[in-house]
């Protein structure tokens, strides 16, 4: 088998999975502690020189970090959830379905994925995160509408319109793609 990136068996596959889902989990919970102590200090309960992490690039203070975000402008915290949401939505899901079905593809194992009750729907949600976040389907995808998850159904008439893929589904897909490399595929 070739190896794709780092990942050579299953178990690399597993620890990356569940490595990348704690990422994702962390920054959810990061981002959510940074709203509130920014409420808290605007309030004057904080002192944001005392907020200080360790970057690949040195030490960064919370008011060094937030000079930075003011440049935005009145834009600054609207702008950063938004993205930062886009971004863990868009990688998290993309990152864990695209790095097991190639794993499968390599294993020969792509059976196992695409028999799963849920895999229509990630594959479909996944094509429309990779772009645009709009659905756009081909003659394939019309062929496998409508499909559900969690309550979430797609069908054709969403075609060329928005996805809002919620916090929930995002991570009930993902550890739907765990708990496939940790039971199912060897």
């Amino acid at each position: 088998m070739n190896c794709i990136g780092d990942i050579k068996t299953k178990d690399d596959l597993l620890s990356h999975l569940l490595s990348f889902r704690a990422a994702g989990v962390y920054d959810i919970f990061a981002q959510t502690c940074l709203h509130e102590f920014i409420k808290d200090w605007k309030e004057g309960n904080e002192n944001p020189d005392e907020l200080v992490t360790e970057l690949p690039e040195g030490t960064v203070t919370f008011r060094e970090f937030m000079d930075s975000l003011s440049k935005l402008g009145d834009q600054a915290p609207v702008e950063t959830k938004r993205n930062a949401n886009r971004f863990l939505t868009r990688n998290l899901l993309r990152e864990g379905f695209r790095v097991t079905q190639s794993y499968c593809e390599e294993t020969n194992q792509s059976d196992k994925m695409t028999s799963k009750p849920w895999y229509q729907f990630a594959r479909i949600v996944v094509n429309c995160l990779s772009h645009n976040f709009k659905y756009q389907f081909r003659q394939y995808d019309l062929s496998k509408l409508p499909v559900a998850y969690l309550g979430n159904t797609i069908d054709q008439s969403q075609d060329g319109k928005s996805t809002h893929l919620k916090l929930g589904v995002l991570l009930s897909l993902f550890d739907e793609i765990t708990d496939l490399v940790r039971n199912d595929i060897a």
